[in-house]
């Protein structure tokens, strides 16, 4: 899909747990020896959301650092999109809990949650594209927090020791461009078990957790196969989201293009940079010191890559990534 691009970013802002977790000590509780984490999974360290900290506390503290940048307050913003996996509570939604953490200040913004596991960020920066087109709206405030840490299964060290906290946010803005972005969102749910929680939902309710059911209700992920999928179906997607965007913005240079990958796992993430031929230089990378962080990894990267001056207005971007479905997605637009 190519369309209008109807937005800047203006603000971004991340926050981590104070507590960091080492590979040594994820060798601990996962029963493995001393540096198993670091040679197998290549993580080498990850924040931990413990209490007194929260899904919500994290999520304000990336808001507030986002805001600040945009120097925007909340009766300038038209909508607030949460797109995180990990949830406060089934009901009410993510973006009313943010809201409340504010207080009176930011009603009556209204709230919506985005649920696109992984893909979250980019599923959502397009959503608000297609609102911004509307002169009604000006400002959207999009935000990932997850605490997946506690949610692991330590009886499947590989996905476990992938995992990390943290939250991150970005401002929108409207604005007239003749630039174009291309977007492409596909879902293959054929894989859909590839990737799951079993526990909380219709299919296993809460109130039938038990003991003996306690990893039924945890994460589990065949990332092997995940990534036999990725492999085959994400490179002729991204090519596509590139050609289209090549012949709908004049000037634009591939060779320069930066790349924001989701942060799924080191080595997947390296072996698909080769496949789609990106340099190491404009593909950047920084799951060894955050671990996945689910729909949170783009927006955090986005936020560290921009407070290091090494993502600048006017540069073409490509973001991209998978998520439990088996689904994938891909945006380029201008920075």
């Amino acid at each position: 899909m190519v369309t209008k691009q109807n937005f800047k970013i203006i603000g971004t802002g991340s926050y981590l747990p104070e507590r960091k977790l080492t590979a040594k000590e994820m060798d601990g509780r996962l029963g493995m020896p001393i540096g198993w984490t670091e040679q197998n999974i290549g993580v080498l360290e990850r924040y931990e959301c413990v209490d007194p900290e929260t899904l919500i506390s994290m999520a304000y503290n990336a808001v507030v650092s986002a805001l600040n940048e945009a120097q925007i307050s909340w009766d300038q913003i038209d909508y607030l999109f949460d797109c995180s996996t990990s949830k406060m509570r089934p009901i009410p939604n993510n973006a009313c809990h943010i809201q409340h953490a504010f207080g009176p200040e930011a009603s009556p913004v209204p709230c919506l949650d985005i649920q696109s596991t992984c893909l979250g960020s980019i599923t959502a920066i397009n959503l608000a594209n297609s609102l911004l087109n509307d002169e009604a709206y000006r400002n959207v405030v999009i935000v990932a927090s997850e605490r997946a840490v506690a949610g692991v299964n330590l009886n499947q060290p590989a996905s476990a020791g992938l995992v990390g906290d943290g939250a991150a946010a970005i401002v929108l803005r409207r604005q007239e461009s003749q630039r174009c972005i291309s977007f492409c969102h596909q879902t293959f749910a054929q894989h859909l078990e590839l990737c799951r929680v079993d526990g909380g939902g219709h299919l296993l309710p809460f109130f039938e957790y038990n003991e003996g059911r306690d990893e039924e209700f945890r994460f589990t992920m065949d990332g092997p196969a995940v990534y036999r999928v990725a492999r085959k179906k994400l490179p002729p997607m991204v090519r596509h989201v590139l050609e289209s965007y090549q012949q709908n913005n004049h000037g634009f240079d591939s060779s320069k293009i930066q790349v924001v990958p989701h942060q799924a796992s080191p080595h997947a993430v390296e072996a698909i940079r080769r496949v789609l031929g990106f340099s190491a230089e404009n593909y950047h990378v920084g799951i060894q010191g955050l671990g996945n962080l689910a729909s949170a990894s783009i927006p955090v990267m986005l936020d560290r890559l921009r407070k290091s001056d090494r993502l600048n207005p006017g540069q073409d971007i490509l973001l991209l990534g998978t998520s439990a479905g088996y689904s994938q997605a891909a945006l380029c637009f201008q920075l």
